[in-house]
């Protein structure tokens, strides 16, 4: 538990006002739909005892990987999904979209037929009143060597020119496509790249900053209205994107249609090894960045696009006889009560002009419903309970890690 004791409390008060409220986005991350994860949804992979989706289908073959996919896409998220979504408060989805459900050339073994149920997904969206933003979370030759986007291995996406340019041109196909007059103003924006992994020697900042201005001249040039042009962070921090314009210079995109997308881990090495009260230190840090002024700190509207409840370990090292944290460990249930509530606070805006705009959080399910990376377990276990709090009053967490109040939206030490 988090050591509450003197000199520091947390206080979280309501400042949300509406003209910000209207503009927040809480919303949720539709995770190993489109673009497969083992940890997400193991059946899909055990037969093979593959752990990515190049993998999967290699060793399936075209034809039964496509089967096998073809089910998953039918049956793991429906329209029930969007409307629970809805039901619980959230107003907006992210999907994550590989892009060889746009373009599989030569022997790539991955399998196309996504893109139906994108459009579908979208159809979805607009029909319960959820906002979408398209993610392009694999690229070609990877862009982070890991499961999520699509591969698992050296990061090859920076090696071959080749590679850009198809993203590229996914990125074209996937603007022209949703900026259309049928689609209404659903979807809100197209994500450039997610979570791309640097290093100075294969990957150096100044490609990616190259590509992002490219993607986003691509997506400026396309659309066929304005939409939001989101691009990651690549774990450099807010700060580093301070003033940043990723668009070309001849560029009339407005500023205020450029979103930076950062994600917020503590699952993951150097943050997993942080103590409770470390954890809620790092996420006080963020909240100070992105409350900031947009005019005084240069940095962009900021989304949060991944965040979890999970700490000290990844994902892919959960098993089922693990998922007991919520339902039968009532010091745990506090913990991650306050470890949302807190993360909330911080990635929410409490007044105009600031940076933060939001957040995603990441998953909206998995197969076994896993409690700290499931917002639908969460809200069923008591853990993700926002909607409910609506009276602006202040909440304080006193030592023995209580809260009273009913309104704890926003972060103040």
């Amino acid at each position: 538990m988090v050591d509450f004791t003197s000199p520091w409390q947390i206080v979280l008060l309501a400042l949300i006002t509406t003209d910000v409220a209207s503009e927040i986005i809480r919303g949720v991350n539709i995770g190993g739909w489109l673009v497969t994860e083992e940890w997400i949804t193991p059946s899909v992979f055990s037969s093979t005892r593959t752990n990515d989706e190049w993998s999967l289908c290699n060793a399936l073959g075209k034809d039964k990987c496509r089967s096998q996919l073809e089910n998953h896409w039918k049956t793991f998220f429906t329209r029930d999904d969007f409307v629970d979504i809805k039901g619980t408060g959230l107003n907006a989805i992210r999907i994550p979209v590989g892009y060889w459900a746009v373009d599989v050339q030569g022997d790539e073994p991955y399998v196309d037929g996504q893109y139906s149920y994108l459009i579908q997904a979208v159809g979805w969206a607009a029909e319960v009143g959820l906002q979408v933003l398209i993610d392009l979370h694999g690229a070609p030759g990877s862009q982070n060597g890991q499961d999520n986007s699509g591969l698992i291995g050296p990061v090859l996406f920076p090696s071959n020119s080749s590679n850009s340019d198809r993203s590229l041109a996914v990125l074209r196909n996937l603007t022209e496509e949703f900026t259309k007059e049928i689609y209404g103003s659903t979807v809100t924006g197209i994500e450039l790249l997610n979570e791309p992994r640097l290093s100075d020697a294969n990957f150096p900042i100044t490609q990616l900053r190259t590509f992002y201005a490219d993607a986003a001249e691509i997506v400026r040039i396309a659309s066929a209205r304005p939409i939001n042009t989101t691009f990651h962070d690549a774990f450099w921090g807010p700060s580093y994107w301070s003033n940043y314009d990723p668009t070309n210079p001849s560029s009339t995109l407005p500023a205020t249609d450029l979103t930076l997308d950062t994600h917020q881990y503590y699952a993951f090495p150097p943050q997993n090894n942080l103590s409770h009260s470390e954890i809620i230190d790092s996420i006080c840090g963020i909240s100070q960045l992105l409350k900031r002024p947009v005019s005084t700190s240069g940095i962009p509207p900021t989304t949060v696009g991944e965040f979890s409840l999970e700490v000290g370990k990844p994902p892919t090292d959960f098993r089922p006889q693990d998922d007991d944290n919520l339902s039968q460990d009532q010091a745990q249930r506090t913990w991650y009560r306050l470890l949302f509530e807190a993360q909330n606070a911080a990635y929410t805006p409490n007044g105009p002009g600031q940076s933060s705009i939001g957040w995603y959080y990441w998953t909206w399910k998995t197969e076994w419903d896993i409690d700290t990376w499931s917002y639908r377990r969460g809200v069923a276990d008591g853990a993700l309970e926002w909607k409910k709090r609506t009276t602006p009053e202040i909440g304080v967490v006193d030592n023995a890690g209580e809260t009273s109040g009913k309104t704890l939206l926003s972060l103040i030490v």
